[in-house]
């Protein structure tokens, strides 16, 4: 026998050796292609120049329009008022939104301009809130969780809305990326993170799906 071949079997006998540290699943990611989704998101653009919204998933599509980055209140702490848009497709990490609009509550002031529009626009500078008490490795209630939270906790804190961008989605559910949170941060004390939800994700960060999308900005999810 070849020593490669001795080796490459040596490796396989030791990772099927009872005990053996197989490297974590990740998370699904999302469909390949363009794909149907439904449900509300925020932008989360701070650029002043607003973010671009374009003809197709890409930056090889021209721009037809921009919305508004985040707006802060003089409050203190200040409140951050985001543009909210519609997603109804997601296509390699782009989403397809219409119907921007500010909040006013939020706002406490008169609309701002903005393309109303249908176009896409980088998930990176999307984020949603969920209600979901966990995040799953596949869009299936009956996958596995890998990210939960203790008491019932849901992903629609300011934390979790400031820290998340959006990764993929498939019908009523969204593929979410969270982080880097600080040091001792209360939402990592109130986290149980899976080795899964952080495979293939930068250091700091982790990713899992979430249903149970809600689009109320002012308030947490369930009015409180």
């Amino acid at each position: 026998m070849q020593r490669r071949d001795a080796l490459g079997l040596i490796a396989a006998l030791l990772l099927a050796a009872p005990g053996a540290r197989a490297q974590p699943d990740g998370v699904a990611p999302a469909p390949a292609g363009q794909v149907a989704c439904s449900f509300g998101a925020f932008v989360s653009e701070t650029d002043p120049q607003g973010l671009n919204v374009r003809a197709g998933p890409g930056t090889s599509h021209r721009v037809v329009g921009t919305l508004p980055p985040v707006k802060l209140s003089g409050d203190d702490p200040p409140v951050r008022a985001m543009v909210e848009v519609e997603v109804s497709a997601g296509a390699n990490g782009w989403f397809r939104i219409a119907k921007a609009r500010d909040n006013e509550l939020l706002t406490e002031a008169a609309p701002r301009p903005m393309f109303k529009g249908s176009g896409w626009v980088s998930g990176r500078k999307l984020t949603v809130k969920s209600q979901a008490t966990a995040g799953r490795q596949r869009p299936d209630a009956r996958a596995a969780a890998i990210l939960s939270g203790q008491d019932g906790m849901g992903f629609d804190g300011d934390a979790f809305v400031r820290n998340g961008r959006l990764l993929g989605c498939s019908g009523r559910w969204a593929l979410v990326e969270y982080g880097p949170f600080p040091a001792g941060s209360e939402v990592l004390s109130g986290l149980a993170i899976e080795p899964a939800a952080r495979a293939g994700a930068e250091a700091g960060r982790f990713r899992a799906w979430v249903d149970r999308i809600c689009a109320t900005q002012e308030t947490s999810c369930d009015g409180g």
